[in-house]
């Protein structure tokens, strides 16, 4: 599932279509109906994921920056990086975090018969080419 998310495809499935632009995902799986936001507050883990590995890069580049200039650190240039830093990683990681949250979900809490009946139900009322996830796995 975690080479699928980190692929930007569906962790259940496999299948393309999980955004439709950089910040805009689709509701459900466009191969299998998997229905992404299973959960209140689903969103949370994307945006602790992302938060983490922003503020951990962070600290990298702070640490490397003081590290390697030591005594003399020149301000500007660390700040410069880590606003950088700052502004690019939280966007460009983004769709990954959306991904891998919904894959660490989906094997934390596998899908109830329920859900799974809904997907199926999705995907034969739409059309949607239903690959077994289970083929994949």
């Amino acid at each position: 599932m975690i080479g699928r998310a980190v692929r930007g495809r569906c962790p259940r499935c496999g299948g393309k279509g999980w955004f439709n632009g950089w910040f805009h995902r689709t509701d459900r799986c466009q191969t299998c109906g998997y229905l992404y936001d299973r959960a209140p507050g689903f969103v949370l883990g994307e945006v602790t994921m992302n938060t983490v590995v922003t503020f951990g890069l962070l600290a990298v580049v702070i640490t490397v920056g003081i590290v390697t200039t030591y005594p003399d650190v020149p301000l500007l240039p660390v700040m410069v990086a880590s606003v950088a830093v700052a502004i690019i990683v939280p966007i460009a990681f983004y769709p990954l975090s959306s991904t891998l949250w919904a894959a660490i979900d989906l094997k934390m809490h596998p899908l109830e018969p329920v859900e799974e009946a809904d997907a199926a139900t999705y995907a034969a009322a739409n059309g949607l080419d239903a690959a077994d996830p289970a083929e994949d796995a």
